[in-house]
């Protein structure tokens, strides 16, 4: 029964004797390995002056965005017998982030929440930041705008590229909240980093894991994909019947997971392409892309859907017909960079 306790302790009630040869703090939650870091302030600059194994591992104190591009091997030249039948190059195990969520806000603040600052992710196959949030306080993302529980939802901006998780990533925050008035005003919402490991995540099993901060709390959803790939999805507006544009929404869910990953909601006011998303998906399971259409002042809301099969390299294209627009979805396979070729961008 002890030991039951131990492993059931929360972080605010570790030890130093639970930290183990890397200097990692360790607790069990929803049997998800996760250390939050001391010394991992970038309020008051710890995180960068800080000795610690993940220091260094992770190289905290270089700001710099990944160094490297998605789609790195979608037409490797090495494969065995060939690209459609490829055995040289396997899948691995990726992180998927599903969603980020606003959990609660624990200041009083009148009106829709405006959220600035950063979360990303550093992986051991090159361990720069990979933004999946990055808003500046002169473009802050407003919370709780549509209302409802399903308006705390954040938008995530990326991954850039796919998320290795073959060892311990750490996820690195620094988000706050805007206010009236100068900037020395705002919030911190949620300032440090955290640790999860693959040790203890079962495969394509989707954990929510609350991230507490000085104002309130962000919820990250993610799961941990063996054999997988990395898919790149592009989305371009090649026709428009009318010129009041169009409002798209479109959004995808990975290898028979429930969790959709929400990629774009908005106004396309002309032809041409959406951004890029990068989402991981098991190797021969099935990605299916959704998407939602309607034209602005219209009352008409159109749907489809498309279940693109995951494979090591190549592409797929779809196109979506609708009464006022056509659409063309690309996606683009990829396992990921071996380490020892993405060691050479660091």
């Amino acid at each position: 029964m002890e030991g039951d306790a131990a492993d059931r302790r929360r972080p605010d009630e570790s030890s130093d004797d639970d930290d183990d040869e890397s200097g990692m703090p360790a607790w069990s939650w929803e049997g998800v390995n996760c250390g939050l870091l001391d010394c991992s302030k970038h309020g008051d600059g710890s995180i960068y002056r800080g000795t610690h194994f993940w220091h260094r591992f992770y190289r905290v104190a270089d700001n710099r965005e990944t160094l490297l591009e998605p789609m790195m091997l979608s037409a490797p030249t090495d494969c065995q017998p060939n690209m459609w039948a490829c055995k040289a190059h396997r899948g691995c195990a990726m992180m998927q982030i599903f969603s980020l969520k606003l959990a609660h806000c624990g200041a009083a603040i009148d009106g829709p929440v405006h959220l600035y600052g950063f979360l990303a992710v550093r992986d051991r196959l090159n361990p720069l930041r990979n933004y999946i949030f990055n808003r500046s306080r002169e473009d802050p993302f407003v919370v709780g705008k549509h209302g409802g529980d399903s308006g705390l939802f954040i938008q995530m901006a990326g991954p850039k590229r796919g998320i290795e998780m073959r060892a311990s990533v750490l996820i690195e925050y620094d988000m706050k909240i805007k206010r009236r008035g100068k900037q020395e005003d705002d919030l911190q919402l949620i300032d440090g980093a955290a640790c999860f490991s693959e040790l203890a995540s079962l495969d394509r099993t989707v954990y929510t894991q609350r991230i507490g901060g000085d104002c309130g709390a962000v919820d990250i959803c993610f799961a941990l994909l063996r054999n997988a790939v990395e898919a790149t999805i592009q989305v371009g507006v090649t026709q428009m019947c009318h010129s009041s544009g169009l409002d798209f929404s479109l959004s995808c869910s990975v290898s028979r997971l429930p969790p959709k990953i929400e990629l774009f909601q908005g106004v396309i006011a002309e032809p041409g392409d959406v951004n890029r998303f990068v989402v991981a998906a098991v190797r021969g399971s099935a990605l299916i892309v959704y998407l939602t259409v309607g034209q602005i002042g219209g009352s008409e809301i159109a749907r489809q859907c498309y279940a693109f099969r995951a494979k090591a390299h190549g592409y797929d294209v779809q196109q979506f017909k609708f009464d006022f627009a056509t659409i063309l979805v690309k996606v683009s396979w990829s396992t990921l960079v071996p380490f020892r070729i993405a060691q050479g961008f660091m």
